[in-house]
């Protein structure tokens, strides 16, 4: 897993975390089926609420997330004394 990669799941972990009492939120936002919400679950409310959508990555920037995936496990191989054993894309 690169940089980028980990920040994204931390970012993502850290939303989870933080929850937000239902009598603070309207009621289009309360989840009835306990006493708060998440704040992942408010934006992504918000998100459909508002239109908008999760930007998507270029087939450049997947590609690029899977080369860096591949060389940081040939590295891990080499560095091990193993023989790399090669990752299928």
């Amino acid at each position: 897993m690169n940089g980028y990669e980990l920040l994204a799941e931390y970012k993502k972990q850290i939303k989870e975390c933080f929850t937000v009492p239902n009598e603070w939120l309207p009621e289009e936002f309360q989840d009835n089926r306990t006493d708060c919400v998440s704040l992942a679950d408010v934006e992504r409310k918000c998100d459909q609420r508002d239109g908008c959508t999760v930007p998507t990555m270029s087939s450049f920037e997947e590609e690029s997330i899977e080369r860096a995936t591949r060389v940081q496990a040939y590295r891990s191989q080499i560095d091990r004394g193993e023989e790399i054993s090669y990752i299928p894309r």
